[in-house]
C-alpha cells in the first residue's frame, strides 16, 4: 500500500493538479459554462421548460387524453388573455388586430405591423404570446406523438421501426420531458467526458516515463519487487483516473442541479416533447446514471491505454505523439454515440455495445501483454 500511495502521489503532485485545474477551468469557460448559465436558452425554450414543469405538477409525469383536454382548455384561456391585451392596446386596435389569431397571422411583408409585433414579442417580451407559441408547439407534438417517423429522426431499418412501434404501443410517448432538457444534458455530459478523458491522459501518461527519465528502471528490475512495480503503477493509474473522474462529476452535478431539472428525473425519456427514441426504456434519471457509468468506463479505458503508452515510450515527444490519435478517436466516438445520445436508435444497439467491449478489450490486452514482457525483460 505504501508503494501504491507513493506512485499515486507522484502522479498527483501539486504541479499536475494545478495544470488539470487550469485546463478544466478554461475548458469549462469555452464549452460548458454557456449551457449551464444560459439554460433554458431564449424563448420559447424557457416557456416550454416552465410549462412542462407546471404540467408535471398538475398531471404527474405523463399526460393522458383527458388531461390533454384540460391542457387545451388552458390554452384557450391564454388566448382570451392575449385577446384582452390586444383589445386594450391602441396601436393594435388602430391596426384592426384585436384577436390572437389575427396577431399570429400578421402579414410579415407589412413593415409597420411586423414592427408592432416585434415590439410586443422582443422589446416588451409579453409572456402570454410566448407561452401561447410554446403551448401550440407542445400540442402539435402531443397530437403527432404516434408518428413512426418523427422530425430529425429518420427511420432507417426494420429494427429501428420495430423499436419505435414498441415504444408507441406502451404509451410511453405520453411522458412529459422537454427536449431542451435532454439536449442540454447531452451536450454537457459529452463535453465533460471529453474533458475527463484528456485530464486522465495528462496525469496517467507520466506514470512510467518519469522513472525512465530518472534512470530508475534498470535499478528497479534488479529486484523481485521492482519487477512487480508495473502492477502497482497500473493500480495507481486507475486510482488516479477514479479520483479525476469522481471530482469532475461531483463538481459538474453540483452546478448542473442548479438548473432545477430534478423535477423531470422520473419522466420517461420517450416523451412526446423529445425528438428521439432509445433502445432502452430510460427514465431521465436512469439515463443520467447510465451515462455516468459510461464516463467511468471511458476514464478507465483511457488510463489503461495511457499507462501502456507511457511504458513503451522513451521520450516525451513520442509520448505526446502516441496520445494524439488516441485522443482524437475517443473524442470523435464520445461526440457521436459513446456518450452523446447514449443508446439512441440513431445508431444500432450492437455498435455502442461492441465499441465499448472493443475498447475495454484493447485496454486489458495491452496491459496483460506488457505485464508478460515485464516479467521477462532483460536489464542488460
Amino acid at each position: 500500500m505504501r508503494v501504491l500511495g507513493y506512485e499515486l502521489n507522484k502522479l498527483m503532485n501539486w504541479k499536475i493538479i494545478g495544470l488539470v485545474v487550469m485546463i478544466s477551468t478554461i475548458f469549462y469557460q469555452l464549452f460548458l459554462s454557456f449551457h449551464i448559465e444560459h439554460f433554458p436558452n431564449g424563448r420559447p425554450n424557457l416557456d416550454r421548460y416552465n410549462i412542462a414543469g407546471e404540467m408535471i405538477t398538475e398531471y404527474g409525469y405523463e399526460m393522458d387524453e383527458h388531461e390533454y383536454t384540460e391542457f387545451q382548455q388552458t390554452y384557450h384561456e391564454e388566448v382570451e388573455k392575449a385577446n384582452l391585451y390586444l383589445q386594450s392596446n391602441e396601436a393594435f386596435v388602430e391596426a384592426e388586430i384585436t384577436t390572437y389569431e389575427q396577431f399570429d397571422n400578421i402579414d410579415r411583408d407589412n413593415q409597420e405591423l411586423t414592427a408592432l409585433r416585434n415590439k410586443v414579442m422582443f422589446e416588451e417580451g409579453v409572456d402570454v404570446f410566448w407561452e401561447l407559441q410554446a403551448r401550440e408547439g407542445m400540442m402539435n407534438q402531443y397530437e403527432g406523438r404516434t408518428d413512426l417517423s418523427p422530425n430529425n429522426m429518420p427511420i432507417a431499418n426494420e429494427n429501428q421501426q420495430n423499436r419505435v412501434k414498441e415504444v408507441i404501443s406502451k404509451d410511453e410517448r405520453e411522458a412529459i420531458l422537454p427536449t431542451e432538457v435532454v439536449d442540454n444534458y447531452n451536450v454537457l455530459i459529452s463535453q465533460l467526458a471529453i474533458l475527463i478523458v484528456l485530464s486522465v491522459m495528462i496525469v496517467v501518461s507520466r506514470i512510467h516515463i518519469i522513472d525512465q527519465k530518472n534512470n530508475m528502471r534498470m535499478l528497479q528490475y534488479t529486484t523481485h519487487k521492482g519487477r512487480y512495480l508495473f502492477k502497482k503503477k497500473t493500480a495507481a493509474s486507475f486510482l488516479a483516473a477514479l479520483l479525476i473522474t469522481t471530482i469532475h462529476l461531483v463538481v459538474f452535478f453540483f452546478m448542473y442541479l442548479g438548473n432545477n431539472v430534478s423535477v423531470f428525473f422520473e419522466s420517461s425519456l420517450h416523451s412526446f416533447l423529445h425528438h428521439n427514441f432509445y433502445w432502452m426504456d430510460f427514465r431521465f434519471l436512469d439515463y443520467i446514471l447510465a451515462t455516468v457509468v459510461a464516463v467511468f468506463l471511458l476514464s478507465f479505458i483511457t488510463a489503461a491505454i495511457a499507462a501502456f503508452i507511457s511504458r513503451v515510450a522513451s521520450r516525451y515527444i513520442t509520448l505526446i505523439g502516441a496520445h494524439v490519435p488516441v485522443a482524437v478517436i475517443l473524442v470523435l466516438l464520445i461526440s457521436e454515440y459513446l456518450i452523446s445520445y447514449f443508446m439512441s436508435i440513431n445508431y444500432p444497439m450492437y455498435l455502442t455495445v461492441t465499441t465499448y467491449a472493443f475498447l475495454i478489450a484493447i485496454g486489458i490486452s495491452l496491459l496483460i501483454s506488457r505485464w508478460k514482457k515485464e516479467k521477462k525483460v532483460d536489464i542488460v
